[in-house]
């Protein structure tokens, strides 16, 4: 892939480009920044469950019902899950055992490709600050997040809210609300079950909800269109953004709690 160019979009702005290595062009909305960082298995995980990582650009899990045949799903970089195990196959690759959050299924992914985070990584960003100082502003028009202590901004990022498309309407409803519902990692879909990735999104990182109908800060590594409305509703983050959010804001959630829910948290202002 060579350095980026800037060509002249259609409307407003300018559309930035990147050639890649047979000439042709991609948008860099759909190209994820990524890294490729392999990990020593964690021989500390039980079946207590910790939080991990994906820290390559794609892996595979497997199911117990594949029998080594195709993988029934891939993470993407950038997504957690929750890890219950360590275990070998018959050439002595370690896998870890990880079970999603959302029927429970059991899948078994390369120890190397995941980090498990270390409970200080986990910690509150400013514990000191009272609750009652923390806040949010989200500016839909110009698509960034503010987050204050008092009058002051400590924190500011693009955001990609809900999209307006033809007939159907996502937008990301306006007014004041307050994050009191959180998860490290969710696995989002649709009413109904679909397979193979087919409407699901598995490991969505860092998930602060402020809305009783599921709207929610989250990491995004589907799309790297920021500034632009994309999501059904909710607020769409570069990965380490979300994260902030979700470790500074209350409710605080312990390292090793899968989910927090709270009459009482930050508040959120959509202008």
């Amino acid at each position: 892939m060579h350095d980026p160019i800037t060509i002249n979009g259609q409307g407003a702005g300018k559309i930035l480009w990147y050639r890649i290595e047979d000439g042709s062009f991609l948008p860099s909305s759909a190209i994820q920044p990524v890294k490729n960082k392999l990990n020593a298995p964690n021989m500390e995980v039980t079946n207590s469950g910790r939080i991990a990582e994906v820290t390559v650009p794609f892996t595979d899990a497997w199911s117990s019902s594949s029998n080594g045949r195709k993988p029934n799903q891939i993470f993407y970089y950038g997504t957690t899950h929750w890890v219950y195990g360590l275990g070998q196959d018959k050439e002595k690759n370690n896998y870890y055992l990880i079970r999603e959050d959302r029927w429970g299924d059991v899948y078994y992914v390369d120890a190397t490709h995941l980090r498990v985070i270390p409970e200080d990584e986990l910690q509150p960003i400013s514990p000191n600050a009272p609750e009652k100082l923390k806040s949010i502003k989200i500016h839909l028009n110009e698509q960034v997040m503010f987050a204050y202590e008092g009058e002051k901004p400590v924190f500011m990022s693009p955001i990609a809210s809900g999209l307006l498309s033809g007939n159907v309407d996502f937008t990301t409803p306006k007014g004041e609300f307050i994050i009191n519902y959180k998860r490290p990692s969710r696995h989002m879909a649709h009413a109904e079950r679909f397979g193979s990735n087919g409407g699901e999104l598995f490991g969505v990182p860092w998930v602060s909800y402020f809305t009783d109908t599921g709207i929610a800060f989250h990491g995004t590594y589907w799309h790297n269109d920021y500034t632009h409305p994309k999501s059904h509703g909710c607020i769409n983050m570069p990965i380490q953004a979300a994260k902030w959010v979700y470790l500074w804001t209350f409710p605080v959630i312990a390292p090793r709690q899968e989910k927090h829910v709270s009459q009482y948290g930050t508040s959120v202002e959509i202008l």
